[in-house]
This record gives C-alpha cells, sequence and structure tokens, in this order.
C-alpha cells in the first residue's frame, strides 16, 4: 500500500466566524482507492486551528509513516518517526532513457564526446547501452569496481572501449554528461556541454543544464495521484514502493532545467550541429 498525506488549512476567517473555526474539530478524511494493483490510501488532514496534530493520523498512517507521500512544503518534527518519501531510482531511470532517446535521434552519436557522472557506481550498466551509441566515452566515478566489470565486458563482447576515472576534470571537455544521481558538489564543466541529471541543476554550473522531465503517465494512475503531487514524484513511489517496475521503461517527451525545456531531438540536432 502506498499512504499519501494532503493538508488542508482553509483561510483565516474574521470576526466571529474566525473564532468559531478556531474552536471546530480537525477533520481526517481516509479514501482508499485502487488501480492497475496498486492500493493508495490518501489521507485529507483539514486543521481550522492551522497546526498538523499527527497523533490524529497516527491511527490511519501506521507503519507507511516513514514513507508518506506528500507536499516538499510539509516539514514533520524530527522525533515525529514522519518521513516524507524520497527516492532518485524512478527519476534516475527518466534521466538515462532520455538520454538514450537523445542518442539515438543522433546523426552524429559516433562522433560525441561523452561522460556518466555517477560517483556511487549506480547505475553501472548504463554504460553498455551508452557504448552502443558512443565510442569516446569516459565515467567519472568513486565506486570502480561495478564499471571496471562492465567495461570488460563491453571490450570482450563488442571491442567497445570505455575510459574509467575519478578525475572529475574529464567532465570539462565532454559534449554531453549524464549524471543520473542528484549532484551534491560544484563541478567543473563547459558552458558548451549539454547536462542531463536529476533533481536539480548543479550550482554554479554554466552549461545547458537539465534536471527534470516530462512525460505521459501510463492511463489509470492519474485517477489515484493527489492533486498537489508533481507526477514524477508520484511515479517514484509507484516504481520504488507500488513495485510498478513498468515504468522504468518511460522515455520522457521532454526534459527541463535552467536552460529551459527541449525535447530528446531538439537536442539531438543540437549536439549534431557542433562545429
Amino acid at each position: 500500500m502506498i499512504t499519501a498525506l494532503s493538508v488542508n488549512i482553509p483561510k483565516k476567517k474574521k470576526g466571529l466566524s474566525g473564532w468559531a473555526d478556531k474552536l471546530r474539530r480537525d477533520r481526517i478524511e481516509v479514501e482508499d482507492k485502487n488501480a492497475r494493483g496498486v492500493t493508495l490510501r490518501h489521507i485529507t488532514y483539514t486543521s481550522y486551528s492551522g497546526e498538523l496534530r499527527l497523533e490524529k493520523i497516527n491511527f490511519a498512517v501506521g507503519v507507511q509513516r516513514g514513507r508518506l507521500l506528500c507536499s516538499d512544503r510539509l516539514i514533520f518534527p524530527r522525533q515525529s518517526g514522519y518521513r516524507r518519501f524520497t527516492s532518485s531510482a524512478f527519476s534516475s531511470r527518466l534521466c538515462t532513457n532520455f538520454a538514450l532517446s537523445v542518442l539515438n535521434n543522433c546523426k552524429n552519436a559516433a562522433m560525441l564526446r561523452v561522460a556518466i557522472y555517477d560517483p556511487a557506481a549506480y547505475c553501472a550498466d548504463f554504460l553498455l547501452s551508452v557504448l552502443a551509441h558512443c565510442s569516446d566515452v569516459a565515467v567519472v566515478t568513486s565506486c570502480f569496481e561495478p564499471y571496471l566489470c562492465v567495461a570488460e565486458r563491453a571490450l570482450s563482447e563488442t571491442g567497445a572501449a570505455a575510459m574509467v576515472t575519478k578525475n572529475r576534470g574529464e567532465l570539462k571537455s565532454r559534449d554531453l554528461i549524464i549524471a543520473p544521481q542528484p549532484i551534491a558538489e560544484e563541478l567543473d564543466i563547459s558552458a558548451d556541454s549539454l547536462l542531463l541529471t536529476v533533481g536539480h541543476s548543479p550550482k554554479n554550473t554554466a552549461c545547458k543544464a537539465y534536471h527534470g522531465y516530462r512525460f505521459k503517465m501510463p492511463n489509470g494512475f492519474g485517477a489515484l495521484k493527489p492533486a498537489e503531487l508533481s507526477e514524477e514524484y508520484f511515479c517514484s513511489a509507484l516504481y520504488t514502493i507500488g513495485s510498478q517496475y513498468a515504468l522504468g521503461s518511460v522515455v520522457p517527451q521532454s526534459a527541463y532545467g535552467s536552460a529551459g525545456e527541449d525535447t530528446a531531438k531538439s537536442l539531438a540536432n543540437l549536439l549534431d550541429n557542433r562545429g
């Protein structure tokens, strides 16, 4: 089961109506919905006092309190046991799927200088897919073994070679950089580079950076999603908690970030037209 919490704080009224609202009991509504093998428990908390009293929803939330879907504006007390669900697993798949879509649309993909920035080796197998398109690929990682194993496999099976290094300086001269996990540090990247990542665009980076993805949510799931949650965040829960692994094959229609919003085809054209 996936559990989502929506908090509704009515606009404060003036005069006697305002005093009456302060005396009203908070309202809690619980609705269970089902679609495509997924059950969502949607808890709507209406607070007339403006406070969120967690003890009032304990019975409805139950064991799901440590991975509760809710707005990122909702902050829980540290010792409460309540945690907002977060996971980058689905977003990472969107990032890598979109990157492959860009490469599929490139006429000169074999000529591109591509880097995969993945310090924790989260997406080592992704290297095989990139090597199917490009001959100049560098992996920048702090966790060598997974990528070295994949690189050796690619070399023995297809003859394709990749550089595996911890030197972040390799990122500076690359046409396309794919970072399937949120970037926590500042990177020295050329302004001419194209960066695809997740979570946020890195600070002080002059390159064209994209960190979010537009996609069409499969039919049926839209009826489950609370209105205040983004499709990417909600599908992340479906993928991670709801075991809807078929979502991992979704190819985004476009990517957005500090550089605006573009389709895979428009970014492929940009890469093809570089001198």
